[in-house]
């Protein structure tokens, strides 16, 4: 995705491209959702709800395989292959003769020089709080509703939550591109709307009226699918096309998989405190540890909002159109 929508015209709309194209992997939740409470509702063994999404996994992986991932080999010529040939003419021309140099395409950056570009550790440790809320809901939701519902039904409930997070990464995109890629300050609004939620959460969770609920739940899904959708592609996208990257298209996926490693790490630790959380103060101590981790991967983008909100005085605005870094 980075390869095809790295141009200029491309950048001005990139959180909503990357916002569309981020629901593909909530369909796949709502999805195998659906299919264990399917299975479940028709007395199947469990092994059917980890059949099927198998099998539908080996097929959308044969597709995978046949998609073209990089523009110029079939001919197109995007910005960041004009920048490598531009760079390959110059060493050509200082060349001795006899001596030849062929075009290997960008080189990758080592993780070292990713976690040197501005922000990228920031947003790596912010992402790993805010993946730790979302999986704690994906993965918690069911057994929290499970003490009030039947299984299926917890389940279809739950399934709610993904629903929202669908169109989260959307409206992140649009308004962030709406205000001239202003991605941090969105979301930091969106993150300080999810406090709100989950102070509701933490009061009367076990009280609320189904109704109200599936509505705070579809809510809840857009505030956190959102900002994670939208920093694992846009955000990634904008801060590998830092100066001392430009022309290596290679450094996008360096960047994703720094940001997407470094939460994953952070959002894996911070699961072992929720189930002794459980135990031992009840569930609305683990929201109370929802809010303070949503409220540090907010600050840790602070810096960056701050940026957005109070630009330097020479900066005539269009930097944050063109770059975002």
């Amino acid at each position: 995705m980075g390869n095809w929508f790295c141009d200029k015209d491309s950048v001005k709309n990139r959180g909503l491209i990357f916002g569309l194209w981020t629901c593909h992997q909530y369909c796949g939740d709502i999805t195998a959702a659906l299919c264990t409470a399917w299975v479940l509702g028709m007395g199947l063994t469990y092994w059917w709800a980890l059949l099927i999404p198998s099998l539908t996994n080996l097929g959308w992986g044969f597709l995978t395989m046949r998609l073209i991932a990089d523009p110029a080999d079939v001919g197109i010529i995007t910005d960041e292959v004009r920048i490598r040939m531009a760079k390959l003419e110059a060493a050509r021309a200082n060349l001795k003769e006899g001596e030849t140099i062929e075009d290997e395409g960008p080189k990758p950056i080592s993780y070292s020089a990713a976690i040197r570009i501005p922000m990228v550790a920031q947003y790596a440790v912010a992402f790993g709080f805010f993946k730790l809320t979302n999986y704690v809901l994906f993965f918690w939701l069911p057994y929290f509703l499970g003490k009030n519902f039947d299984p299926v039904t917890a389940n279809l409930i739950a399934a709610c939550y993904s629903v929202g997070m669908m169109p989260g990464g959307i409206i992140v995109g649009f308004v962030s591109d709406l205000f001239g890629g202003r991605r941090a300050s969105v979301i930091g609004v969106f993150m300080t709307c999810l406090i709100i939620f989950l102070s509701i959460f933490a009061v009367s969770s076990e009280t609320l009226h189904p109704v109200a609920l599936l509505v705070m739940l579809c809510i809840m899904g857009i505030l956190v699918g959102g900002p994670n959708n939208i920093i694992t592609s846009a955000v990634a996208a904008d801060l590998a096309s830092h100066p001392s990257v430009r022309g290596s298209n290679k450094s996008l996926g360096t960047v994703t998989g720094l940001i997407n490693g470094t939460g994953s790490i952070t959002a894996s630790i911070g699961l072992l405190a929720v189930g002794p959380l459980q135990d031992s103060f009840g569930w609305g101590s683990v929201w109370v540890f929802l809010i303070g981790c949503t409220a540090c991967g907010t600050l840790l983008m602070a810096p960056k909002i701050y940026e957005e909100l109070f630009p330097n005085a020479e900066d005539d605005g269009t930097e944050m159109e063109s770059t975002n870094v």
